[in-house]
């Protein structure tokens, strides 16, 4: 969602500026919980927030009010993916193992999921998101 900074005082076209909630941190400890129900490595779940090992520790004792739009997009395909594998797999069991099976599907080629998610970059998860939403027929 973006909103528009129409009192600019600068020359040029408006100025776009990211709308982020005023508070996140029911959607970050959930986020958290789902990489743990995974279990993940702490160096992977920091490579999936785009943080810090320092702040995963903090995140954990105590999750943030705000976050960066990144942390943001983030934690939201993170959420977006616990949900379609729940609605994908029937039990618990197999929605948390899933992101650990080699896939040979077109995003993964061979790899795994939590290997395609760890890799750092956004952009992954959102692949991840969007090939389950495609899978589950959205």
């Amino acid at each position: 969602m973006r909103a528009i900074d129409n009192n600019s005082t600068q020359a040029g076209p408006p100025v776009a500026a990211t709308a982020v909630p005023a508070d996140v941190s029911g959607a970050v400890a959930t986020a958290l919980n789902i990489l743990e129900q995974w279990d993940l490595a702490r160096d992977q779940q920091c490579a999936m927030l785009g943080i810090a090992e320092r702040s995963w520790y903090q995140w954990k004792r105590n999750p943030p009010a705000r976050v960066t739009g990144d942390t943001l997009e983030r934690v939201s395909y993170i959420l977006g993916i616990w949900k379609a594998l729940r609605q994908l797999f029937p039990s618990r069991e197999a929605y948390k193992r899933w992101p650990h099976l080699e896939n040979s599907a077109p995003p993964f080629g061979g790899r795994t999921p939590v290997e395609r998610m760890a890799s750092g970059q956004v952009g992954d998860l959102y692949v991840i998101r969007a090939w389950l939403d495609g899978w589950r027929g959205w």
